[in-house]
């Protein structure tokens, strides 16, 4: 006798047989990072790890190191190519490939759209957001001499600050943390703008200058969070990667985000966005232009309860900036 199983109850059995699968290779194999193989993006992989551990103590990983266009290319002027893509693409491939089984990135070095099949299933709680000055003299942004040499290769940085100080010469710069501040030290460059949440995770705050303010320098979409991004069709892992993450943090970046993929890819033109949740309610910054004649900055406030709001709202702050 066939026994007949409606569509619901067969795909609610496939899926159950899928995550068991899925369950059970996690349980016997090692869990794959991928990351690029700078000292702050391995103490970001090991902060997952840990996370990870701490939750589920049976797993166990191996960290793989991949090379990105941006660490291939040293020489890359990110002021035209806007860094968008250009650490995380190759990470993406083999993530896609199944040569890993998940990605830790900063999330502030992602296009606004991810690659097909992939998502960001988690989210460690955030770390400050803010920028922070590093001069060789130690002297504060305003105290700089006029013409003095200031490296950085963000557009979203680079408007803001010369809506403060149009006086000084700006330049590109590249390498990770450590190399920018000793272009700096050795007199390659006067000053030089970095995020704090890199600085803190380096223990090198003894190098910071001045923290500016959010009102300041508004900061990438996701500054200051570690995210991971996993397959799709990996739904036993994207529910792991749910008991880890921060939920103000998932609120504030995926609103960010949704910001983000609204405002389109135009490499030329400077945004940034800052989402603040506290007690139900989102206060959200955003900013918008093709230079420092041109930028419009816009703040929202509004209720919050769940992650489709949060979306909505980041939208509709890209929408009005871009009117």
């Amino acid at each position: 006798m066939r026994i007949k199983i409606n569509k619901y109850w067969w795909d609610k059995l496939h899926r159950f047989v899928e995550e068991a699968y899925f369950w059970g290779k996690m349980m016997r194999d090692k869990l794959r990072i991928g990351t690029r193989g700078s000292k702050l993006a391995l103490w970001q992989a090991e902060r997952v790890q840990e996370a990870l551990l701490t939750a589920f103590s049976e797993l166990q990983f191996e960290i793989k190191i991949i090379k990105t266009l941006g660490d291939r290319l040293p020489e890359l002027n990110l002021l035209d190519n806007q860094g968008k893509g250009v650490f995380c693409s190759e990470i993406e491939n083999a993530l896609l490939n199944q040569e890993i089984d998940l990605a830790v990135h900063s999330i502030k070095d992602l296009p606004g759209k991810l690659p097909p099949g992939l998502v960001l299933g988690g989210f460690l709680k955030r770390e400050d957001p803010r920028e922070v000055l590093i001069t060789r003299e130690g002297v504060t942004f305003g105290q700089l001499p006029a013409g003095a040499r200031f490296g950085t290769s963000s557009i979203r940085r680079l408007v803001q600050l010369k809506q403060i100080r149009p006086d000084l010469e700006y330049a590109p710069i590249r390498g990770n943390v450590e190399t920018r501040i000793q272009k700096v030290l050795d007199g390659q460059y006067d000053a030089t703008i970095l995020a704090l949440a890199g600085i803190r995770r380096l223990n090198l705050e003894h190098c910071i200058t001045q923290i500016f303010s959010l009102a300041e320098v508004i900061p990438a979409p996701g500054q200051g969070v570690i995210g991971v991004e996993v397959s799709e069709e990996n739904t036993a892992l994207v529910a792991m990667l749910a008991q880890i993450t921060d939920r103000v943090t998932a609120y504030e970046v995926r609103a960010e985000r949704a910001f983000l993929e609204r405002m389109g890819g135009n490499c030329r033109s400077a945004y940034g966005a800052y989402a603040k949740w506290d007690d139900g309610l989102m206060e959200m910054r955003g900013l918008f232009g093709e230079n420092e004649a041109n930028l419009v900055v816009k703040q929202l406030v509004a209720p919050i309860s769940n992650v489709g709001e949060a979306v909505k709202l980041g939208s509709k702050l890209a929408t009005e900036l871009l009117k």
